[in-house]
């Protein structure tokens, strides 16, 4: 590896423009918690039950091990590759550019992802809160605005956010995040307030396995589908060459971060245990996707919720945007990307040709995978038939479904990448005399795994009995395998044809 103290103008992102707050907002933004806490939870409740909390509890040592990892990293290197450089520099080259490729991959198959749930979202919240009748009671209808709309809404603001000054992302995302947790947070001490069919507030039962009705093989499998929800934890790093003091700022606002997303999952998933009953949630939590918006028996509240999951998509993909366009940067400046992508704005200092990317293919998958998928896919993935009424209009059911499938087949791609983080702290932790990441390292690559086979486990089980395992996600490990073996294959071009960029791979740039 070389280090160079300074690139050219025209590669250079802003130095020292950031502070702490700045970085905590970005991982916050990223992991989303309003979206995962209202709506995410439910695929651990489908194993868990109504002791899905006690499934976040364990889930949230497992991201703090992950967290642990990435801190110790981020104390002797700055750079906006982050795990990239990191692998690169612990590990080896060849896993450094594996996990970059596979890495912004997933970010920018994310980013569409979350502004296609952005739409859906914000589609359900406005025809619920400008229905007429009490909300809750009322059949979905077709007076849905047509997703797309706020789909293309989204990219618009999305750029404009992202491609002048940092701070105006960073702070719009701080602000609006801290709005929709205090939305969630809100809602979930009404429905603790409600007590649920059995009218219990207190009920310790949700953090003991016989007592819920579960077993501790679901509990586990709990954990996995858990650790999803901290997806973007990591995001705060890529951050390091714009923040002041990074070697201090950017452990902190990992570490940060996660302690804040666990206090607040386990609030949410206890509220809604306690919501449906912590008996009682074994057969209905996984039968309804809504979690915390279902057991709200005031309707406004349960609009706001609606409306703060909304909300919590959009900064979503604007915080995957900067992590997926600051990830692909770095690897472009490198030389190991186009190098067209490596360049940023001489004014602004961001990197515009990444973002401008970054927004045309959030375009063509969304649409792309609408246009290839066939109706009864879409049905049956993107919102069928409900107990509440008729299926949901496609002129909604689309956002729904891209969501979902583009989300299903990114994930794998970024908890692989834990597992590759894991296993490099551990080489570089034995190398540097380090046991902090050692050990760090070490959990982490068992969390990684974990995290890997909870993202594929639907590929090969039921969702429920008799359902079977629709193709679309049948095929998600192959693709995620073709996807590996073609990164193989770059790196190896690369190396041969590349030496000079091969050689600077994981460059740190300070």
């Amino acid at each position: 590896m070389t280090d160079t103290a300074q690139t050219a103008d025209a590669h250079q992102l802003r130095r020292g423009h950031l502070s702490l707050p700045d970085v905590i907002a970005q991982s916050v933004s990223v992991i989303a918690p309003a979206m995962s806490g209202g709506f995410l939870t439910y695929l651990a409740a489908t194993k868990a039950g109504g002791a899905t909390p006690l499934a976040y509890v364990l889930a949230s040592i497992g991201a703090l091990f992950l967290g642990g990892v990435v801190s110790e990293f981020a104390k002797s290197m700055s750079s906006a590759g982050s795990l990239y450089t990191y692998v690169a520099n612990g590990w080896n080259n060849t896993a450094g550019f594996v996990l970059g490729w596979l890495y912004s991959i997933a970010l920018i198959i994310l980013g569409g992802a979350v502004l296609a749930g952005f739409g859906f979202f914000t589609s359900l919240a406005l025809q619920a809160i400008t229905e007429s009748g009490s909300g809750s009671g009322d059949a979905f209808v077709p007076s849905f605005i047509p997703w797309w709309i706020f789909f293309l809404v989204g990219l618009v603001f999305v750029a404009v956010m992202s491609m002048f000054d940092i701070r105006i992302s960073t702070r719009a995302q701080l602000v609006l995040a801290a709005a929709t947790v205090v939305v969630m947070v809100i809602a979930a001490f009404v429905a603790i307030g409600q007590g649920g069919p059995n009218d219990k507030a207190i009920d310790f039962a949700a953090f003991w396995p016989s007592s819920a009705g579960v077993k501790w093989s679901g509990i586990f499998l709990g954990l996995a589908f858990g650790l999803l929800s901290f997806t973007g934890f990591e995001a705060g790093a890529v951050l390091a060459e714009e923040t002041d003091n990074p070697k201090h700022n950017i452990p902190k606002a990992i570490i940060g971060s996660v302690v804040v997303a666990s206090v607040f999952y386990i609030l949410i998933t206890y509220a809604t245990s306690i919501g449906f009953g912590v008996k009682e949630a074994k057969d209905a939590w996984p039968g309804s996707a809504a979690g915390l918006a279902a057991v709200i028996e005031n309707a406004t509240i349960g609009k706001l919720v609606l409306l703060a999951v909304a909300i919590s998509s959009l900064i979503c993909g604007l915080g995957v945007g900067t992590a997926a366009t600051r990830f692909v940067y770095t690897m472009a400046r490198e030389g190991v990307l186009p190098s067209v992508l490596g360049k940023t704005h001489p004014k602004w200092k961001t990197p515009w040709n990444a973002i401008f990317v970054y927004l045309g293919m959030a375009i063509v998958l969304i649409f792309g995978i609408l246009i290839l998928s066939t109706t009864a896919t879409e049905v049956a993935l993107g919102g069928g038939a409900t107990d509440a009424g008729p299926n949901l209009p496609t002129s909604v059911r689309g956002g729904l479904y891209a969501f979902g499938e583009w989300a299903t087949i990114a994930t794998p791609m970024v908890m692989f990448s834990y597992f590759m983080l894991g296993i490099a702290g551990v080489m570089k932790g034995t190398r540097d005399s380090n046991s902090r990441l050692t050990i760090a390292g070490a959990l982490g690559t068992i969390v990684g795994a974990i995290a890997t086979f909870g993202s594929l486990y639907y590929s090969f089980a039921e969702a429920a009995p008799g359902a079977g395992v629709p193709f679309a996600w049948k095929v998600i490990p192959w693709l995620c395998l073709a996807l590996l073996a073609i990164g193989l294959a770059v790196a190896a071009y690369l190396r041969k044809n590349k030496p000079a960029a091969w050689a600077d791979m994981g460059a740190v740039f300070e």
